[in-house]
This record gives C-alpha cells, structure tokens and sequence, in this order.
C-alpha cells in the first residue's frame, strides 16, 4: 500500500491567462505556476479539477 499513499497529494488544476483567455492543465504542487506562452502573463488558477477522481 505504500504505492497509494502519495497518491491524492497533488491536484490537478486549470489555469488559464486573464489576458489572453488560453488555458492549461497543471498538478500543483508538483509544477508552479507557468507564464502565458503567447503573452507571458502569470497565469491564474480558473478551476480545481476533481471529476472522477476517487
């Protein structure tokens, strides 16, 4: 069981950039929080994603 236990400690998130409106996924706190490839804004966290998770 020592496989599982790390499991659910991180989450998977949507971010997206407040200018530009594009979006991605990361899992935080893995990676940090990225820059907009196209405007490189610090993008936002838009949505915690946790359908289907358990």
């Amino acid at each position: 069981m020592e496989i599982f236990k790390n499991r659910y400690k991180r989450e998977a998130v949507e971010v997206h950039c407040p200018q530009c409106k594009r979006s991605q996924i990361i899992y935080l706190p893995d990676e940090k929080m990225p820059d907009c490839p196209v405007c490189r804004k610090k993008m936002i966290i838009k949505e915690v994603l946790t359908e289907g998770k358990y």
